[in-house]
Parts: structure tokens; sequence; C-alpha cells
């Protein structure tokens, strides 16, 4: 009789879990997107591409020749946006890498915006479209970024920006995409590039494939964490390949962290369920720390996942403070 009230305890105890924990991460996603709706405000990216369009300005360049495309379709999907500032003036180069999980890219929300913010404080901006989702395969996104900067060292006084010193702004999977560009092992070394100046990480998803060595007492935020980890590994190195050792370390951008790792600037939200900072930047940040690599690394409390410019949050400035940082280690 006590073992079947002890089961009966048990089995109520784990409905009353999962129960709650569905609720949470409910809750947790709806307050994501609202949050999303204002602190990324997308219409200013918009509004910007608009102006920057009916005055002739707006350049939209494929980063590939029509050879290469004609022998790889995939790489008419990468384009550079350029977002030319208002001031005439001679500025580094920034190149914003939008998130998306390796699955799509975020440009309206994470691009764009960013890119209007960076005109706004005197800078020219680019924005990446690189190769996500089945347009994706083994670090095409390093290649497209390493092709990138050649592409603008190669137009520095057309563009009237200086490739020297520049520095990458990645969101989330671009956080990844950046974080592993920094690296000379799989980022600006092995494709023969300029070295960045400085790497802007925000809620950088840096630790792709041992996040789960750092516990999660939500069962439903580890299994969106294990679709996301997985997707990401499936559209970068196929599906079947995915499970190869050396393809998953290829990806946490904490493996490469070296002494001459680029300075590093990183932001995260504490209350972000899809890129927990506890098992992503607090390692990352162990990292850089180890490796005695100037850095700044904020959190700021009850934020989420996706939060972009972070206008009408506590995070709202942090561009600002990020690019001090990056002025004063260039």
């Amino acid at each position: 009789m006590g073992s079947i009230l002890t089961v009966e305890f048990i089995s109520k105890l784990l409905k009353a879990y999962l129960f709650f924990a569905f609720l949470h991460t409910l809750f947790c996603l709806l307050r994501m997107y609202r949050i999303q709706h204002y602190s990324c405000n997308s219409k200013k990216g918009k509004l910007r591409r608009k102006q920057l369009i009916s005055e002739g300005r707006m350049k939209i360049f494929p980063l590939y020749s029509r050879d290469a495309i004609n022998q790889n379709k995939k790489l008419g999907a990468v384009r550079l946006h350029v977002f030319p500032n208002d001031t005439g003036k001679r500025t580094k180069a920034i190149i914003i890498c939008p998130g998306g999980g390796y699955d799509h890219l975020c440009t309206k929300t994470e691009g764009y915006p960013m890119a209007a913010r960076l005109n706004e404080l005197g800078y020219t901006a680019f924005v990446l479209e690189y190769r996500t989702g089945f347009d994706c395969s083994p670090h095409a996104p390093m290649q497209d970024l390493a092709q990138a900067v050649r592409f603008i060292e190669n137009r520095q006084d057309f563009f009237n920006v200086d490739i020297d010193g520049y520095a990458v702004i990645g969101f989330s999977a671009g956080g990844n995409l950046a974080g592993i560009f920094g690296s000379k092992e799989w980022g600006y070394d092995f494709y023969k590039t300029r070295k960045p100046g400085a790497l802007i990480l925000a809620y950088p998803w840096t630790n792709v494939n041992h996040w789960l060595q750092h516990p999660y007492w939500n069962i439903f935020i580890g299994l969106l964490g294990i679709w996301l980890s997985e997707r990401g590994n499936i559209w970068m190195f196929g599906f079947g390949k995915h499970f190869l050792l050396s393809n998953r370390e290829s990806l946490c951008v904490q493996n490469f962290v070296d002494e001459a790792y680029p300075p590093t600037y990183m932001f995260a939200g504490g209350n972000d369920i899809l890129v927990m900072s506890h098992s992503h930047t607090d390692v990352m940040e162990k990292s850089l720390k180890g490796k005695n690599i100037p850095h700044m690394y904020e959190k700021f409390f009850a934020l989420p996942h996706g939060i972009g410019l972070g206008e009408k949050t506590s995070a709202e400035g942090w561009i600002e403070k990020a690019l001090a940082f990056w002025q004063e280690h260039v």
C-alpha cells in the first residue's frame, strides 16, 4: 500500500513539474517576443533603408563573382548591404552579422536597425547576409565574412572607410560567426584576411555543443536548446556529419581563444532561455580571462534573447559602450 502511495505521489509531483515547467517556458517565450517588438526597433532600420534608397545611396553588392556563382548557385545568397554615414567622414569599417541560428537571418531586427544606429553615430556600416539554411555548408558563413573583409578592403576609398582595425558585430549565431572568425584556426588567419580590431558580441551563441554541461532545471528549455543546437549543426555540416566530434568542436568559440584573440565586448540577458548566459557568455569570459584578452562583459538582469539595440530596456546604450571599448583598444 505504501509503495502505491509513493508511486502516486511521484506521478503527481512529476505532472506538476511538467505543467509548471511548460508554463514557465511559454511565459518566457511570450515575454521575449513582446520585448523584442520594441527593443529591436525594426522601424528604425526600415526608415533608414527607405531614406538611403530615395537618395540613391543604398548599395547592395553580391560578394562573389558571376563565374563563382555559376559554379555554386548558393554563393548568390551572399550579399553586403552598405549603409553610408551622412557626415562624409571617413571611419573605420564595421561589419554586422545578424543572428538566426544558421537557419535564417534576422536582418530586419538585428542588421538594419543596428546599421541605422551606427549611421546616427557617424559610422558607415556593412550588413552581411551570409549563407544559412539550405545554402549553408561547413564553415560557409566564416568564408563569407572573410570575403566581405576582402571586398571592403579592396574598395576602401569607394566606401570611404578604413579596414585596418575594423570591428565585427555579431548577434546570437552571428556572434558565433564573429567569435570563430576572431580565431586563427577557423577565422581570419585561416582565410588569410586582416584580423578584426575588436569583436562586439550581442548575446552570442558561443558554446554551441557543450552547453548541456551546465544543468537546466526546466526540461522544456533544455529540449529547446537541443533542438536549436542540432538544427544549427545540421545546417552547417549536413545530417550525419553533424555528429562528428571535430565538426561540433569547431563551432565552440571558447576552444579557439588564444593570446592573439581580438579584444572582445560581450553582453547577455539574465533571462535568455535560448542562449543562457551561464552556459555561453560566462564560459566565453572564462576563456578570455584565461588568455588575458582585453574584454568587457555586461549582463543585464531579466532581459531575454534577441533584444537587438535594446531600446527601452536596461541594455539601452550598450552599443555606445561597445564602440568606446573598440576605440580604446584599436
